[in-house]
């Protein structure tokens, strides 16, 4: 039985090893450039291997986009469930924890803006990244509302203020090649809480 258990998790592991590989090749060269023999190579299996868990290139790719969208939708759409206290206090957790986790994922979002950007290209991937940012949006909105009522956010378009928060902590990774722990992210943080609302001392709120 435990034998068992050490297989599928050695095979669960390879998986991963592939999968990155993919993320992480896919992002710099995009689909066509990116053979599976480079895949493999990246990942320090063989050829075939990669057939065994991914029955095709397409299906790879489409599993590079799709299976790390899924690992991080929990920290957008799950805001009332991880992020406590008043709307400033929310937003400043989920700012925290989005940024943090934008910081340390420079493959995976040079990956999706590929498809962003040919939706004509990658239909159902775009559709996928789509619904993402609606769901996000319908989230968070409550929160948007409730502080812009509280006289602690703007009085501008919910779904306007949610929308640039996206599109700042996503265009900024793809801006600043620092890594994750280099001090530029907190003061991205300053910026990203800024958006929300008049926030006179945005630097001490993010401390």
């Amino acid at each position: 039985m435990s034998a068992s258990l050490s297989l599928e998790e050695k095979k669960k592991r390879k998986r991963a090893v592939i999968l990155q590989a993919a993320v992480k090749l896919f992002s710099e060269n995009g689909f066509a450039e990116t053979p599976i023999a480079a895949v493999a190579k990246e990942a320090g299996v063989s050829f075939g291997t990669v057939f065994t868990y991914f029955e095709t290139k397409e299906v790879l790719f489409q599993a590079s986009v799709l299976e790390p969208l899924e690992e991080i939708k929990p920290y957008f759409y799950e805001i009332e469930e991880r992020y406590s206290g008043s709307p400033m206090e929310k937003i400043k957790d989920m700012i925290h924890c989005q940024v943090d986790l934008f910081a340390k994922s420079m493959d995976y979002l040079r990956l999706i803006q590929q498809v962003l950007a040919r939706p004509d290209r990658y239909p159902a991937l775009f559709k996928e990244l789509d619904d993402f940012v609606n769901v996000f949006i319908d989230k968070i909105y409550p929160v948007i509302a409730e502080g812009q009522e509280m006289g602690l956010f703007y009085k501008d378009s919910p779904p306007l203020i949610a929308q640039s928060y996206l599109s700042l902590i996503n265009g900024m990774r793809l801006t600043f090649v620092d890594d994750y722990t280099n001090l530029v992210w907190n003061d991205m943080k300053i910026q990203a809480l800024r958006l929300f609302g008049p926030v006179p001392n945005a630097r001490e709120e993010m401390q």
